[in-house]
């Protein structure tokens, strides 16, 4: 019957708590909702926690000018004369010692003292309390000199250190526990801003990309309406007409080098006799001169009156037994001169003629603007050209932008704010 009894009371409780949902462990906010959250937890503990602060900077400096206090009461202590078993009196040792250290000490507490008042940090004031103490009470030569002789002003002391020394823990795990809240808001706000401005940019990225590829876009149509302008240009009649005028600019210069040539071979076949002439016979200074640079330079011929030349050619032949004595290259120097006799004058005719029509020719290329406006495009292609790859370039930039892994900065959010508010805490 006890049995039966006991299944019917636990079965009565399951029943009791089976529809009882557990306390909801786990906070879901928006990310949106997060700094109004974070606001509104600061200026919720905020105030307290810098009363306490406030309170322990209140309490420190206290402790620091009683300190003082009991340095100064080590200061006005009267004691006995100090006499060591040789008989000698190390008093004045003792007397210099209590002023070096109380000294030093109170000077300690005086930067300490003026740091808790301007520094409103607690990690700074935390800081100066841990140096005070520190300094403190590392016992130097001249402190442990006065332990036997101030026996009492020497206890006050260690024991206004010790209370320094509690206080100070009491402050690092208000801090550790408490005020590192303050901190970790901070910090959850740094990152809020972080997560925004890197959403931000993302967006920006999109449309940063968007507007490039329109403006790659916009400038290759501009290419292709360049190019076509530049085809129709080539493909023009007096794009032809200038093409037929290079053509025949060409076969001028061509047949020009043919006379000059000629003209070399004409000269260079009568050079040897002429010159032995010239240095066996009375010719003129300035004959003499420039007959020898048209031989050196026969194309000179087409520049200079060549009558001067036909009569040293003459003169020449006159003498050409006494001047050229091989048989062979006698008759070799006749043929030539008759050859030249006969065409001197026409070649240089021609020349001039040809020179003439290559000037007429020159003009009218120069006249004509095809080649000035399909340059002019072609450089308008060029910096459109330049424009894109610049712009390609910036796309490369933005793309190779680190990855933004949103994911893991929302984590850290979560981490912060889990601690901050004392739960899991999840951004939806």
């Amino acid at each position: 019957l006890v049995y039966l009894q006991e299944r019917q009371i636990m079965q009565w409780l399951k029943n009791l708590f089976k529809n009882v949902e557990p306390a909801q462990q786990t906070k879901k906010i928006r990310f949106d909702e997060v700094e109004t959250l974070l606001l509104e937890k600061t200026n919720e503990i905020k105030p307290g926690l810098e009363s306490k602060v406030k309170q322990f900077r209140k309490d420190f400096i206290y402790y620091f000018e009683s300190l003082v206090e009991d340095f100064d009461g080590l200061d006005s202590a009267k004691f006995e004369p100090v006499i060591l078993e040789d008989k000698r009196d190390i008093s004045n040792i003792v007397d210099t010692s209590r002023k070096n250290y109380s000294s030093s000490s109170k000077k300690v507490l005086s930067n300490a003292i003026a740091i808790l008042k301007i520094k409103d940090s607690p990690a700074e004031m935390s800081s100066a309390i841990i140096d005070v103490f520190n300094k403190l009470n590392n016992l130097s030569r001249d402190a442990q000199i006065l332990l036997s002789c101030f026996q009492s002003e020497m206890k006050n002391i260690s024991l206004a250190l010790k209370r320094i020394k509690e206080e100070g823990d009491n402050l690092e795990s208000f801090l550790d526990k408490d005020y590192f809240v303050l901190n970790l808001d901070k910090r959850a706000g740094e990152q809020v801003e972080l997560i925004k401005s890197r959403r931000e940019r993302e967006k920006r990225k999109i449309i940063e990309k968007k507007e490039i590829a329109e403006k790659i876009k916009k400038l290759e149509k501009e290419t292709e309406a360049k190019e076509s302008e530049m085809r129709k240009i080539k493909e023009s009649e007096e794009a032809l007409k200038l093409f037929n005028l290079e053509k025949e600019k060409i076969l001028l210069k061509s047949r020009l080098n043919g006379i000059i040539s000629e003209m070399d071979n004409m000269v260079n076949n009568i050079s040897r006799q002429i010159k032995k002439y010239l240095h066996s016979e009375k010719v003129s200074k300035q004959d003499k001169s420039q007959i020898e640079n048209l031989l050196d330079k026969p194309k000179n011929l087409f520049k200079e009156d060549c009558a001067v030349f036909e009569k040293i050619l003459k003169e020449t032949k006159k003498k050409i037994k006494d001047v050229e004595t091989d048989e062979k290259k006698r008759k070799k120097f006749l043929l030539a001169e008759k050859n030249i006799k006969a065409s001197l004058r026409k070649i240089i005719s021609e020349h001039n003629k040809v020179l003439k029509k290559i000037e007429e020719n020159l003009g009218k290329i120069r006249e004509s603007d095809v080649k000035e406006n399909i340059k002019e495009i072609e450089i308008k292609i060029e910096r459109i050209n330049n424009h894109i790859r610049q712009l390609k370039e910036d796309r490369e930039k933005i793309e190779k932008e680190a990855e933004y892994n949103e994911e893991e900065e929302l984590k850290k959010l979560e981490s912060l704010l889990s601690k901050i508010f004392d739960k899991e805490v999840k951004i939806k």
